[in-house]
């Protein structure tokens, strides 16, 4: 396949490269790997049995898949028909998935079978299942039928400005948006992880989060290079220290929460990961001693980022020699080569950071409202609060995560940071509630070491932080409550504190 210089489409890319790398391997998940050769036989059944179906340009497909194989098969079938990808992440809940699945207008659905009992009915929609299909509905068929087909396909070129991907927003407030991506704003976004995050043609690259988030972005990424991509169900620290002794695992990603468990395997530091040369972590703040301590564990192999679903992956990067500089461990990086940074407004104490890039969202599907609320003249509103120093971005907050208690701001990070270099503490989450006098109270949650009290914690933070600042409360847990994508749950959090005050009110 010729590839277009000039308006060049991420299918064109991706599609080349199967057949560039042909008989190296491309994927391995459940101890089975397939080569390029074979995920592009695969793919062109799969894409024959949706193409006949009346899948093509602008067509939703949604992949309700867990981490695996069967995931990477249909999205290369979904590239090969120029059609449009809706990525839903297995925990996904019912109400949601119904929500985004009608959004969309989804006209197949590609899902694990146990998983696919939470889709509602649909007598339009082709589901096709993943393992156990006992109970198929007329419009269902099992996947080893729809990959049964003889023959090659032929591709069908979809157009720069066609949309590739609607990927939901977490949804942590309110009903989920679909951001809408183009095909040729995904080239750009190919080129800018590939230049970025050091991905090679000889990396092995191991993926344990979930593909219809960001680890989606980084595989497609590595098999436009020819890597071979190692594909986890699910995170164990366990299992990540055999796969780097025994396959030479030399690339990952995770988010602080799994780092911090392999910062306390005993294998950490030892010569299972010797192969081991980029980390990439992100998605929520991570605490400095703790990166410390990897920096001594692991060595010179961290590489922070910073996205959004509507710019993903790459904002920021926090590159590996800047990681050798302790006054920028706290910063999320400098602006990556194709995406330009400011703050709004000016001169402020903290500004919110507009981003504007050649692999901006083209919209919010189906909400007009929303696009022009968060993009404006080519600029994108990310809801977060920074300061730029030296070119390097310091995020303070989100702008509806800042706490204004007693009329002065409150940035929950800049607290969380000061908890975190508490010895006991292992993570820690500040949130605002409602208070007669203060307005918003500065009120604190931490995981921390048995024994320690919570009035200790709090004292802690009240001879590092102004008064104002000061937690009015810190309570101490077994664990801090985690969204769909890893992070932090603030919402979730301040729902079961308030609802925790009521009662004992």
């Amino acid at each position: 396949m010729l590839v277009d210089s000039t308006h060049p489409t991420s299918a064109e890319l991706l599609l080349a490269s199967l057949k560039r790398n042909g008989p190296r391997p491309a994927v391995t998940a459940d101890d089975s790997t397939l080569t390029y050769a074979e995920l592009d036989a695969l793919s062109d059944r799969l894409a024959m049995f949706l193409g006949e179906r009346g899948v093509e340009r602008d067509v939703a497909v949604a992949l309700y898949l867990r981490n695996s194989a069967e995931y990477v098969v249909a999205e290369f079938a979904i590239l090969k028909l120029g059609a449009v990808r809706v990525p839903l992440n297995e925990l996904m809940g019912g109400p949601e998935l119904a929500y985004c699945l009608d959004h969309s207008g989804a006209k197949v659905l590609i899902a694990d079978a146990d998983l696919a009992r939470a889709a509602p009915d649909d007598e339009h929609r082709i589901d096709i299942l993943v393992g156990e299909t006992a109970a198929l509905s007329s419009l269902a068929v099992g996947w080893a039928e729809a990959v049964a087909g003889e023959g090659l396909f032929a591709t069908r070129a979809a157009a720069a400005d066609d949309t590739a991907i609607i990927a939901y927003t977490g949804g942590t407030t309110g009903r989920p948006k679909g951001v809408r991506h183009s095909y040729g704003r995904m080239a750009w976004n190919l080129f800018s992880h590939i230049n970025c995050l050091d991905i090679r043609t000889e990396e092995v690259m191991l993926l344990t989060t979930p593909l219809p988030h960001s680890s989606g972005y980084h595989m497609v990424a590595g098999l436009l290079q020819g890597a071979h991509v190692i594909i986890e169900r699910r995170f164990d620290p366990d299992r990540f220290f055999a796969l780097c002794r025994e396959d030479g695992v030399t690339w990952t990603m995770m988010v602080p929460t799994m780092l911090y468990r392999l910062l306390d395997h005993p294998a950490a530091g030892g010569g299972d990961h010797s192969r081991l040369n980029t980390i990439v972590y992100g998605a929520a703040p991570i605490s400095r001693p703790r990166l410390e301590e990897g920096l001594r564990k692991f060595g010179k192999v961290f590489l922070q980022i910073y996205g959004q679903t509507e710019c993903p992956n790459l904002i920021t990067t926090l590159g590996k020699d800047d990681h050798e500089r302790p006054e920028l461990l706290a910063s999320c990086g400098r602006a990556v080569p194709l995406v330009a940074l400011r703050l709004q407004p000016e001169g402020a104490d903290a500004g919110e950071v507009e981003v504007s890039s050649p692999y901006l969202l083209t919209e919010y599907y189906r909400d007009e409202g929303a696009t022009r609320q968060a993009v404006d003249e080519g600029w994108l509103k990310t809801g977060d609060l920074g300061r730029i120093e030296d070119g390097y971005l310091f995020l303070v907050d989100r702008a509806k995560d800042m706490i204004i208690s007693g009329g002065m701001n409150v940035y929950s990070t800049e607290v969380e940071a000061v908890l975190r270099e508490h010895g006991s503490v292992r993570e820690a989450a500040v949130v605002g509630l409602p208070h007669a006098d203060w307005g918003e109270a500065v009120t604190a949650i931490v995981v921390a070491d048995e024994g320690v009290a919570a009035e200790d914690i709090r004292l802690f933070a009240k001879a590092r932080l102004s008064a104002y600042k000061v937690p009015k409360t810190v309570q101490i847990v077994e664990r801090l409550p985690l969204t769909q994508y890893g992070k932090i749950d603030k919402k979730r959090i301040r729902e079961l504190l308030i609802a925790s005050a009521g009662a004992a009110s």
